[in-house]
């Protein structure tokens, strides 16, 4: 066992099925010593909203000893969801990093948001997990939300455990969970434990791997019972025995160990349950299965046994990244930025997840995107909104530290730019690739999902400008999804994000942290442009830069390209003629030649908004090689709004799938509003008098659909959205969007 420190002797009682019985006692102990590479889990709590993620958050820093008394969402008095916004609404906006012991391991853990609006963080914290921990509602199972997080840590091949929350509820319901993960999640799940009920409570676990029973007594849990499991048990011992030959059967069809000792001994019996263990943590490693553990963390069932799963079954640092590139850093720092916050003592403070070298105080470093040196001020471990300051924080760790500005969530650094030179050097070689290629997969790549919404916001005076420009700097600086512009025509401030929340939430940061009451115009629709002809313009341009006149000819066509294009501007190389012409063009030209690609794509020609759908082809260019950046970048510009409007474009708008959840009595009126906001029903589902309704709605028709479907469902319905793409506008409707966009009908 991983626990080890005996809290009280014998503890003569009466099982759940009548047997005199002899359970030991544990209380789990948490360690203080330094930590090996190999004993540091760095893990993130995953969830839809309301699972209870941050109630088994707040259980595990109570039992490791981090804190010593847990708190609750609903009296807004957790740890990790230390923002007033969070604790005044009872859910998790913010990543928020923790470390904390437990049996002779670190744990680094990340408490995700779980709603969709601050998706955006979620996929910046998995970027530096090794593991995860996927919490289900066990009366709901696999829901909406539980898929987009699933489908991000996929993208970044995190092995995950499964924590079925909830077991106490009436309509808890284990199988139903692990049906969500075969046919929504697609995972093969390994049942270790099934829940024990007395007169339909539930009193504790059973550990199949084990064969042993659980019992967590005490006023929170704190104590672990534990009871050997005999067959004088009768139907507890069946069961788990079945439940246990299940598990070994699932795992001899993936894992080639435990294949060789069915097949040889001819029987599911008989194989240890150290065997098992590892079997498990490496198919878990592998990502070929997902364990699943069951308790209820709100009534203090189970959470000690989930951080032992996380401990035993989720990887190390070591387990996980790339070999060729840890082992071409060695003792060198490289690290990666997943977190920004502003704390009015200390400033900025920029949370790394380190994967070589170390971090110390007073360092100075080299950021990869920025191509500029900063110098760290203090190294601290991070404790939700709390901080010890340390000398250093070595490999394999999350780290916060303090005097960093320029730098972005997302950012990896290193040690110095020689270094970064001289190791991208050496990895060009090795993989064949060039010196700049090699760089940039060193510095990484962020994709940044595009706002659907936006609105105007504006300082109420021009006293508190200043203060009002540093607080959308510091928010957005903080949150990678918050996009901050402004309008060209109008010269307002414009903000843009996920959701109606996220930009709630912002409004409110400002007030609250800030004190300033920004003027907020009304939330509008992210629309976009799609172009849908074919079109070719030859563009000339001549300026004058101080003597010297700078003549620049642009040939560009345009076509239609599937969302997923990424190559925006190819040359063409057709002819003999073309081929030469285009290998004249410096790289200096044709980053600005797409850097004035990006900026006109911005603005559309039918009502400016940003286009999509396009491929640009470069069929001429000519100029001279001293023709400064700026002026190609404008040639270059001017050429696209033109080409555009010669190809024409089509209106496109958000669509969301979203998910309702309302009492049977009550469907018709959720089927009702949704069908009255232009809603494509997708799928129906019924359990227990919960009727679950899934659809395609445009987002324009969403707006207000919280208050409405709150009031006439008495708040008994909820419900979640997730963006599913950009498609044509109806064209019956297409007059009224123009409308919403530019203030006049077409």
């Amino acid at each position: 066992m991983l626990f080890r420190q005996i809290f009280k002797a014998y503890n003569v009682s009466w099982s759940m099925y009548k047997t005199p019985t002899i359970y030991f006692a544990f209380r789990y102990a948490a360690t203080k010593s330094k930590f090996d590479i190999k004993h540091i889990r760095n893990i993130g709590v995953l969830a839809h909203i309301d699972a209870g993620k941050t109630t088994t958050t707040e259980r595990m820093l109570f039992y490791s000893g981090k804190i010593r008394a847990m708190g609750e969402v609903h009296h807004g008095n957790t740890v990790t969801d230390y923002l007033e916004q969070e604790r005044k609404r009872g859910i998790t906006i913010t990543s928020a990093a923790v470390t904390f012991p437990w049996s002779d391991h670190q744990i680094n853990l990340v408490d995700t948001p779980g709603h969709i609006d601050f998706t955006t963080e979620v996929e910046q914290s998995l970027a530096v997990m090794d593991g995860g921990v996927v919490v289900l509602d066990s009366s709901s199972g696999v829901e909406a939300q539980t898929l987009t997080v699933w489908r991000q840590a996929q993208n970044y091949k995190i092995p995950c455990i499964v924590f079925a929350n909830k077991m106490d509820r009436a309509d808890a319901n284990l199988k139903l969970c692990l049906q969500g993960l075969i046919q929504k999640l697609e995972v093969t799940p390994l049942l270790l434990q099934i829940p024990v009920r007395v007169k339909d409570k539930l009193s504790g676990l059973i550990d199949i791997i084990d064969m042993k029973e659980f019992k967590f007594i005490g006023e929170q849990g704190e104590d672990v019972m534990e009871k050997q499991l005999t067959e004088v048990d009768g139907v507890a011992w069946e069961s788990a025995k079945e439940a246990r030959n299940r598990l070994t059967s699932a795992l001899a069809d993936i894992d080639d160990n435990i294949a060789d000792f069915v097949i040889t001994s001819d029987s599911l019996d008989g194989i240890s349950s150290k065997e098992l263990t590892e079997a498990v943590r490496r198919v878990t490693i592998q990502r070929k299965a997902v364990p699943v553990l069951c308790g209820s963390a709100y009534k203090n069932v189970g959470v000690q046994k989930l951080m032992d799963a996380v401990v035993q079954y989720l990887p190390s640092p070591l387990d996980r990244h790339d070999a060729d590139i840890l082992n071409l850093f060695g003792h060198n720092l490289y690290a990666r930025v997943f977190k920004i916050m502003h704390d009015k003592m200390k400033g900025p403070i920029t949370f790394f997840r380190i994967y070589s070298g170390k971090l110390e105080k007073n360092q100075k470093i080299f950021n990869l995107r920025a191509e500029s040196s900063e110098q760290i001020k203090n190294v601290m471990i991070a404790y939700a909104d709390d901080y010890e300051e340390v000398n250093t924080v070595t490999a394999g760790n999350v780290a916060a530290v303090t005097g960093l500005k320029d730098t972005k969530s997302g950012d990896y650094i290193s040690s110095s730019q020689n270094c970064v030179r001289d190791l991208s050097a050496t990895l060009a070689k090795k993989k064949r690739i060039s010196e700049k290629e090699a760089y940039q997969l060193l510095g990484g790549d962020v994709i940044i999902p595009d706002p659907v919404f936006f609105c105007t916001i504006e300082a109420p005076s021009l006293s508190v400008q200043n203060a009002f420009e540093l607080a959308l700097e510091n928010l957005k600086r903080e949150d990678p999804g918050l996009r901050v512009t402004t309008d060209p025509d109008t010269g307002q401030t414009i903000l843009g994000g996920m959701g109606e929340l996220h930009l709630e939430i912002v409004k409110d940061r400002i007030r609250s942290d800030y004190k300033i009451e920004a003027d907020v115009g009304p939330l509008q629709i992210a629309y976009r442009e799609s172009v849908v002809g074919r079109a070719k313009i030859t563009h000339e341009s001549k300026v004058a830069v101080g003597k010297y006149a700078n003549n620049v000819s642009v040939t560009l066509s345009v076509e239609p390209a599937p969302p997923d294009n990424k190559d925006l501007l190819k040359l063409d190389r057709s002819s003999q003629e073309l081929a030469s012409k285009m290998s004249t063009l410096t790289q200096q030209h044709l980053k600005a030649m797409k850097r004035g690609i990006e900026s006109s794509m911005f603005h559309g020609p039918k009502v400016g908004c940003p286009v999509m759908n396009a491929k640009f082809t470069l069929n001429w260019f000519e100029t001279h090689r001293s023709t400064p950046e700026s002026v190609v970048a404008s040639a270059t510009a001017q050429c696209v709004q033109k080409v555009l409007a010669e190809a024409g474009t089509s209106l496109l708008e958000p669509i969301m799938t979203v998910e309702v959840m309302a009492p049977n009595t009550i469907s018709p009126k959720v089927m009702a509003e949704l069908s009255k906001r232009r809603g494509q029903i997708l799928n129906i589902s019924e359990r227990k008098g919960t009727m679950t309704i899934t659809a395609n709605v445009a987002l324009s028709q969403l707006l207000g659909f919280s208050r409405e479907l709150r009031i006439s469902t008495s708040g008994t319905a909820s419900f979640t959205m997730e963006f599913l793409a950009f498609l044509p506008v109806d064209p019956t409707l297409e007059g009224e969007a123009i409308k919403n966009i530019t203030g006049f009908y077409p």
